[in-house]
């Protein structure tokens, strides 16, 4: 079952959302924080993975797509392929200013934790083309009157443990879901 932590807001965050008119959200149940993070899902489509392999990290910027909290990757390949065999557990943020303006209540950010695991398209090409089809891929690509180039295709499953938000704007100071 998840669960919420909601940390202590520092005296100096609190006068700024105060002076700002801000009032910091309450989330009375994980799944009301839950249907947040979904929506920030949404609202985005470019995320920074972090795998590692050998104590060797690298971060990659990629577009994704969700069910829920599980996001998804659609990639041909690359060394995050390596790492995730070596090691299944990520990271994944994604970020953005509010109408490109500085300073922390300008910023939108959720950071994930989980644990991925890869669908291929010539392994398991029933549940790649199940979720092709789930996730509206197979739609969009109709409407462009598109085909998948001729790739071995992989989708990274991420199932998440942990992830935080910070979004001060609406009221949110780093509480994070963890499962």
């Amino acid at each position: 079952m998840a669960r919420l932590i909601v940390p202590k807001v520092p005296a100096f965050v609190r006068d700024l959302c105060k002076r700002e008119g801000i009032s910091l959200r309450v989330f009375k149940t994980a799944e009301e924080f839950t249907q947040e993070v979904i929506s920030f899902l949404a609202a985005n489509n470019i995320l920074y993975l972090s795998t590692s392999k050998n104590d060797v990290p690298r971060c990659t910027p990629v577009g994704y797509f969700h069910a829920g909290m599980i996001v998804y990757v659609l990639s041909e390949g690359g060394g995050k392929f390596a790492n995730l065999t070596a090691n299944p557990n990520v990271s994944y943020a994604i970020a953005s200013r509010i109408k490109g303006r500085m300073g922390i209540l300008e910023v939108r950010g959720l950071q994930c934790w989980g644990k991925a695991s890869v669908i291929s398209m010539r392994k398991e090409p029933d549940e790649f083309a199940a979720l092709m089809q789930d996730l509206g891929i197979f739609h969009r690509l109709q409407q462009r009157g598109d085909l998948l180039p001729p790739f071995h295709y992989r989708f990274i499953k991420i199932v998440p443990h942990k992830v935080r938000i910070l979004n001060l704007r609406e009221g949110i100071y780093n509480v994070t879901w963890i499962k």
